[in-house]
């Protein structure tokens, strides 16, 4: 069912949490894992950055994150899971979903940041933006921690249905 798992992640340790998940659909169905990092350009909006200063700048971005991408690939690897890794540019939801689209995926698998509020509001969410955007399935992790104002039990929530 599954022959492509594409992993969005930013570097951080919450969404590299979907990397598990993503490895245990890839040894039930023999899938390449996908890790994808994609960076910003930090002086593009700057006018008096010189472009080699812009240029020099991305290519240390692509290449730490490339780093940290060939690392994670490399344990997949000797788990005896195919993966590899890709390190884009630009706006993240657009080009997570253009890439699968590309790259034909099956299944994203990523993380969530657990936002609400006006940090939501704020700094947006590319997971749900991915989402809700795309046709193709999307598992999301979320947060081992939610920040809710009031914790609800999924038990309770059931027998409350019923």
């Amino acid at each position: 069912m599954y022959t492509k798992i594409l992993v969005p992640l930013d570097g951080s340790a919450l969404a590299e949490r979907a990397v598990n998940h993503a490895a245990e659909i890839a040894r039930g169905t023999g899938a390449e894992i996908i890790l994808l990092e994609v960076i910003q350009v930090p002086l593009s909006k700057v006018p008096e950055a010189g472009m080699t200063e812009e240029e020099k700048s991305v290519r240390e971005i692509a290449s730490k994150a490339r780093a940290y991408l060939d690392s994670i690939a490399s344990r997949l690897s000797k788990e005896g899971l195919k993966a590899r890794a890709e390190v884009l540019d630009g706006a993240a939801d657009a080009v997570i979903l253009g890439y699968a689209h590309e790259q034909d995926v099956d299944i994203l698998v990523m993380s969530t940041h657990g936002r609400t509020g006006l940090s939501k509001v704020l700094m947006g969410s590319v997971a749900e933006k991915v989402m809700l955007t795309t046709k193709r399935p999307v598992m999301l992790v979320k947060p081992e921690k939610f920040p809710l104002a009031h914790h609800v039990d999924e038990g309770e929530v059931f027998t409350s249905a019923h």
